[in-house]
């Protein structure tokens, strides 16, 4: 099944009814995502531009979305916000494909006889086909890392450690080197 994330914002009659009456929505939201065949893997309520993120697994995109509308029609939520989230090896599949199919795609503007010449930034080679390909794995390996990195924050969020690359705020610039008056 694939996996979800989505975020949101509390609305201000949300926040009113969270006030009046606080609760953990967590086994509510579970039931809703549970209603549309997924199962909820994550409930956080978090700081900066969004309130709330969840993690959860659900049959496809279109069967998720209306528990999504639930939820956005029920005016406690707004923004909401959802992706997809791939393992590093169907990103490296992804990647893999889009390298091969890169050969015969043509951007906006650009001539016929230029959808065949490498990429810009790509070394030339021999062969189109092995820059494609050495293009495709150095993404791959990119994407690889980047999908780690947020597996890694995920599992630190999961298991209560810090995990400032994903909520801190970045440091003002300052030209004082006291620490008490930063």
């Amino acid at each position: 099944m694939p996996t979800f994330i989505t975020q949101a914002r509390f609305t201000k009659d949300g926040l009113k009814g969270m006030v009046a009456a606080p609760e953990d929505r967590a086994e509510a939201v579970g039931r809703l995502i549970a209603g549309v065949g997924g199962k909820l893997i994550a409930y956080y309520l978090t700081s900066g531009d969004y309130d709330i993120l969840l993690i959860f697994d659900g049959p496809s995109y279109e069967d998720v979305v209306p528990a999504l509308i639930i939820a956005a029609a029920g005016g406690a939520v707004a923004d909401l916000k959802t992706v997809t989230a791939l393992t590093s090896s169907e990103m490296k599949s992804a990647f893999a494909k889009a390298g091969a199919i890169a050969a015969n795609y043509r951007a906006p503007g650009a001539t016929a006889a230029s959808c065949h010449e490498p990429l810009a930034g790509t070394p030339p080679s021999d062969s189109h086909s092995e820059g494609a390909t050495n293009e495709a794995e150095d993404e791959a390996k990119t994407a690889a890392k980047i999908l780690d990195a947020r597996k890694k924050s995920m599992e630190d969020i999961e298991a209560g450690r810090p995990a400032p690359y994903y909520l801190a705020r970045s440091p003002l610039p300052t030209n004082d080197t006291d620490p008490a008056k930063a």
